[in-house]
């Protein structure tokens, strides 16, 4: 006598997950900097105009960098510090230069009799 015994399917087949993709950079990639926020603080410090060239060699660095790309991402790192420092550099000196410049004009224009401009 022959006798199957059907036992309750109680295992489910597994769920399809995708793999993940995780990016992992090399120990020498994560040692680039890309002095993105310093970028952004030379929009405002470079009268705005001055500021974007450092940002464009920040977003392609840190663009590089995502890529493993380390010697482009290695240059573009120090073009962006090169141009960040002269941008805070001019820029501090330029909003200097403007100041001066403003008080010296509101002195003159007063000493001239423009009642309408007030000190």
């Amino acid at each position: 006598m022959s006798y199957t015994a059907t036992y309750p399917q109680t295992v489910s087949p597994p769920v399809y997950s995708p793999p993940i993709n995780q990016f992992v950079p090399t120990p020498e990639i994560s040692t680039i900097r890309d002095w993105l926020p310093w970028s952004i603080i030379n929009l405002f410090i470079g009268w705005g105009l001055g500021g974007i060239l450092p940002l464009i060699f920040s977003i392609v660095c840190r663009s590089n960098k995502r890529s493993n790309d380390i010697s482009t991402a290695r240059a573009m790192s120090t073009l962006a510090l090169v141009f960040n420092i002269i941008i805070t550099l001019c820029g501090i000196a330029s909003w200097i230069g403007f100041i001066v410049w403003l008080v010296i004009f509101l002195k003159v224009v007063n000493n001239n009799g423009y009642p309408y401009i007030k000190n």
